[in-house]
């Protein structure tokens, strides 16, 4: 259902004789599908809308420039997840403690999420008609999970014995035009070695409509009761992979420009290996996927710090997980070296709401960074929290613990810091 609630004053809507509470049918005489109908007919200059009211069917003619309709929806009418139809081995959900919020354990694989939201999809629930959708609409980019080319292995991975076949849809994406993100969620003794090898050939032959690979290594909490034993990506598992990504990457980069495959500074990280700079990453296609996370914080942070003039009142810890603590007392340690005064440490949370080795920024709740706090004789006035620990659209962790609950727990002043620039600019004074 896509009814209209309101329209704007004077808006080409409102113009044409539509009316709130009319529910559009068709565009173009087509079926109307949901809101993704509703923003690529909008940006058209050219087409029909076919409207339900009263009973009766009314057709309008619409033509215009840029300017968009001007008319709001009702919420219902905005899309709601499709769910997953797979049994992944390595599910994060499926690894959550019990008793959370009923968000956390919604199992969403939803195409136009992926194209309006950036979500990696697998693309097993899509039918021939919605791939038919999308190849005349040209909805792209796709940010879609691959896992791996070989079939029968990423079956098995997706515990979906009726995954159709990978490699003939995203080449038939690609000819079609649409632009793809694509993932792998490495599980050492199923898709690294030859299983990855095979996996980056196959997708960089659909080079440039595949943008590129993040390779990223599989996340495993403390509550694996009853899934499938899975081994964690190793020292020699991670090291193997970088190795092997580089050295594909150094190949795709002779031929096109482009290194095409990444590893996750994650996956640097369990290899022990220095990260690359900042110039490898190309435009960092693949930063909310972990990729060049810490290239970029390095790049920011060094913008604003070319800028510094003192260093603010204050004493200043910055919060972070396990992974990133060496990488962020880099950089504060050389704004100490120029400024002696900045009051300035880091203070790193191990993470015991989903166990210890998970160690990204990113899955740090609210009640841990609460215990370790107090059992700190060190914490500063302000606490710095890198924006990642928070929920995209509200200030909420993922224990549920909100961000006013945290001021509440620690008293503490809290400044949230979406990048390198922002932390910089939050303990020191930049022109």
């Amino acid at each position: 259902m896509l009814k209209i609630k309101s329209l704007d004053n004077n808006s080409i809507a409102a113009r044409l004789g539509l009316r709130p509470d009319d529910e559009i049918v068709a565009f173009d005489g087509k079926p109307a599908c949901d809101m993704l109908d509703v923003a690529y007919y909008d940006s058209q200059s050219k087409f029909s809308v076919t409207v339900e009211r009263g009973g009766d069917r009314l057709t309008f003619d619409v033509r215009k420039n840029d300017q968009p309709m001007g008319w709001d929806f009702y919420d219902e009418c905005y899309i709601e997840p499709r769910w997953c139809a797979n049994k992944c081995i390595f599910c994060f959900v499926d690894q959550l403690p019990k008793g959370q919020r009923k968000t956390l354990y919604v199992k969403d694989d939803d195409w136009r999420l992926s194209f309006v939201s950036g979500n990696f999809v697998t693309l097993t629930n899509l039918t021939d008609r919605e791939l038919d959708r999308i190849k005349d609409k040209k909805f792209s980019p796709l940010y879609i999970s691959v896992h791996c080319t070989d079939d029968n292995v990423r079956r098995k991975l997706l515990g979906n014995p009726n995954a159709r076949p990978i490699l003939p849809l995203l080449k038939e994406l690609a000819a079609a035009g649409i632009k793809m993100y694509t993932q792998v969620v490495m599980c050492p003794d199923y898709n690294d070695g030859k299983v990855l090898a095979d996996t980056m050939r196959d997708l960089f032959e659909l080079y440039p409509a595949v943008q590129n690979l993040a390779v990223v290594p599989v996340g495993l909490t403390k509550y694996r009761n009853g899934l499938r034993q899975l081994r964690t990506v190793s020292r020699d598992v991670a090291e193997a992979t970088v190795a092997a990504v580089e050295n594909f990457a150094a190949e795709c980069y002779a031929k096109t420009g482009n290194r095409f495959a990444y590893c996750s500074d994650e996956m640097y990280i369990c290899a022990e290996r220095e990260l690359p700079d900042f110039d490898y990453y190309g435009d960092f296609e693949q930063l909310e996927n972990g990729v060049g996370l810490v290239a970029d914080m390095r790049y920011q942070f060094d913008l604003a710090f070319a800028d510094a003039r003192a260093p603010k009142q204050g004493s200043f810890s910055v919060v972070t997980g396990v992974a990133a603590t060496p990488f962020v007392e880099q950089v504060l340690n050389k704004a100490k070296k120029r400024f002696p005064e900045l009051d300035v440490n880091v203070i790193t949370v191990t993470n015991k709401f989903f166990g210890e080795t998970v160690t990204v920024a990113g899955l740090v709740v609210g009640r841990d960074i609460v215990d370790t706090l107090a059992l700190r004789n060190d914490v500063g006035d302000t606490l710095l929290l890198p924006r990642v620990m928070l929920r995209e659209t509200e200030d909420v962790f993922l224990d549920g613990m909100t961000l006013d609950d945290l001021k509440r727990a620690t008293g503490k002043n809290i400044i949230i810091t979406a990048d390198g620039y922002a932390l910089c600019q939050a303990i020191l004074e930049c022109d």
